[in-house]
């Protein structure tokens, strides 16, 4: 699997060391003249901004799901076949969250394209969570992100000693395999990775599946795969992206490195504005009853106990006796705030927030907020928006969210 960016500290010297080595923004955001761009297609909106904010305009970016739908039952249309097959790159989330999309690409994918499952590719088996049982998380309560967990957690050592190309540390003081961009060299112990980054099948992989992890009989069902609600995993996509790019594009890779690096840095700043405005949130409000079962990434990295959701697993309308039983649960516990979806019927969300006393508001997992130009039309900005709307109503402070950069890398001036 991708050897991928996991600790902030990690990603913090890869950002120095890819500053050394690179430029940190390019020269010029222009595309070359004369040169045909590279053809990208991501499924959702969310993928699709982290796309632009790595490939900006040496791309030629489609999205193939309009906004207000939802992805679990979206059907392409007849152009979108058209163009997944015109496409050199296909980003879709997978795990089923865009099947549909997958599936279409699959079907009409040119020769030499290629189609790369993101949250398939970032996460080690372990790290994917099934049911609300596995959501509930427990932020450390530290500045330096010491002893946290394998999730894409800083472990509790002071050298990052034994990590590897992707930002950690080798084995080795000198890095002296590295290639010009601060990445190790392939070696040994790399020899079978993909282009990618990631590693191939092998033994110890025999038993994943399709989608690259594996099997667990033990769990029912499948993956969350809103991976992407962790802005560390949003890390781990742009990462995908970047390589994916330049392997493609090897003439940009100057191009999309430095938009990488910065659009690092800016997730990384998101991150530490969601720890603080989630610390001004009473440890008691921090429950999430969402309109959809998307949340349990973002809950289990920032301390949130997701007790529930209102839409059954298999995006069906629940029925009276859930409905009903929501309600009870939100009375018991007394649950401040429950939050649905535009696509989600309002009549129902009303109905469960007037019977319970909850305040209903509004969460994003895979649309983005305001217009296509607008600043806080962005990945970053759907987050924002998110955390300005739990601070709000769970009763913490909004305004520490108000100074996160929702704007996109290539837009830059």
């Amino acid at each position: 699997m991708l050897s991928s960016l996991r600790t902030l500290p990690s990603l913090l010297s890869v950002l120095i060391l890819l500053a050394a080595c690179g430029p940190v923004a390019p020269a010029s955001t222009a595309a070359q003249p004369g040169r045909e761009r590279l053809r990208a297609v991501a499924s959702i909106s969310p993928v699709a901004n982290i796309v632009y904010n790595i490939g900006g305009d040496r791309i030629e970016l489609d999205v193939i799901m309009p906004p207000g739908v939802d992805p679990h039952t979206f059907e392409p249309r007849p152009s979108d076949a058209v163009k997944l097959s015109q496409a050199d790159l296909i980003f879709v989330n997978g795990l089923h969250l865009d099947e549909s999309t997958l599936k279409l690409a699959k079907a009409n994918l040119k020769e030499g394209a290629e189609i790369v499952e993101l949250a398939p590719a970032v996460a080690e088996p372990g790290e994917f969570i099934y049911g609300v049982e596995h959501h509930n998380g427990h932020a450390e309560d530290d500045d330096d992100h010491e002893d946290e967990d394998e999730r894409g957690h800083a472990e509790d050592d002071d050298d990052h000693e034994d990590e590897d190309e992707h930002g950690h540390a080798e084995d080795d003081d000198d890095h002296e395999d590295e290639d010009e961009h601060g990445h190790a060299e392939d070696d040994d112990d790399h020899e079978d990775e993909d282009e990618h980054g990631h590693a191939e099948d092998d033994d110890d992989h025999e038993d994943e599946n399709e989608h690259g992890h594996a099997e667990d009989e033990g769990e029912e069902g499948e993956p969350d795969p809103h991976l992407f609600l962790d802005p560390n995993f949003a890390i781990r996509y742009a990462k995908v992206i970047f390589v994916s790019l330049s392997a493609l594009d090897p003439d940009n890779r100057d191009y999309y490195e430095a938009n990488f690096v910065e659009y690092t840095a800016r997730l990384i700043a998101l991150d530490e504005a969601i720890r603080a405005t989630t610390a001004t949130i009473p440890e008691a409000n921090r429950r999430l009853l969402t309109y959809h079962d998307s949340f349990g990434y973002f809950a289990l990295r920032y301390g949130y106990i997701v007790i529930g959701a209102i839409q059954p697993s298999d995006t069906s309308e629940p029925s009276a006796q859930e409905i009903a039983a929501l309600i009870d649960q939100l009375l018991d516990e007394g649950v401040p705030a429950i939050f649905g979806s535009i696509l989600f019927p309002a009549d129902v969300l009303e109905q469960i927030a007037r019977e319970s006393g909850a305040t209903l508001s509004t969460l994003m997992d895979d649309g983005l907020p305001g217009e296509p130009g607008d600043p806080e039309h962005s990945y970053i900005g759907m987050m924002v928006e998110n955390l300005r709307t739990l601070a709000t109503v769970l009763g913490g402070d909004p305004s520490l969210i108000d100074g996160v950069e929702t704007g996109n890398v290539p837009d830059r001036e």
